[in-house]
């Protein structure tokens, strides 16, 4: 290289841009200030997620414990109430079932001397106790108004026939009715 180059490059240079402000001087240091807040944002938010996992978890499990004890609580509300159906079933058939041995003693001061009662049943409905099915076989010369005498005897106890059949077979008649109770 020649000395005229060299000398070139050595001579002073007048700048052709202006000098950067000084107040530029703080940019490597906000950017290492950054550099730190957004590790130490990044670190606070890892142990928030963590935590928050855990959260999750105890929440999940908080929430298992209560459906179990929500299950067995409906389990225990829905046998109570069976239990309840059931008794206030015992008590309508209670109530609806009154005392047989009225109409008996009725049905036997109704039939005369003459006329001989062969068999008496009184059988109870399960689904609707007031009603009692009667079933009665009679013996003798004028059972129909035996059986008329008998149905004027279960109505003073308020009962009355509903859909009465009599079947004769020889001297014996067949008698088959409901009686159902009658308001009061």
């Amino acid at each position: 290289m020649n000395e005229y180059l060299c000398h070139d490059f050595k001579s002073p240079r007048i700048d052709t841009s202006r000098r950067l402000p000084s107040s530029f001087r703080a940019i490597p240091v906000i950017f290492y200030v950054a550099l730190v807040g957004s590790a130490y944002v990044m670190t606070m938010d890892y142990f928030n997620y963590k935590k928050a996992l855990k959260q999750k978890v105890d929440a999940q499990e908080r929430q298992a414990l209560s459906e179990t004890q929500r299950d067995s609580f409906k389990n225990e509300k829905a046998d109570l109430e069976s239990e309840a159906t059931k008794a206030e079933k015992v008590a309508q058939w209670m109530e609806g079932a009154r005392n047989i041995q009225p109409i008996a003693v009725k049905i036997a001061r109704a039939v005369q001397a003459e006329t001989r009662i062969t068999q008496v049943a009184l059988e109870r409905s399960e689904q609707v106790p007031s009603n009692i099915a009667l079933t009665i076989h009679l013996n003798g010369s004028k059972v129909s108004m035996e059986l008329a005498s008998i149905e004027a005897a279960l109505g003073q106890l308020l009962y009355r026939s509903f859909s009465p059949q009599q079947t004769k077979n020889g001297d014996v008649v067949e008698y088959h009715s409901t009686l159902v109770r009658q308001a009061d």
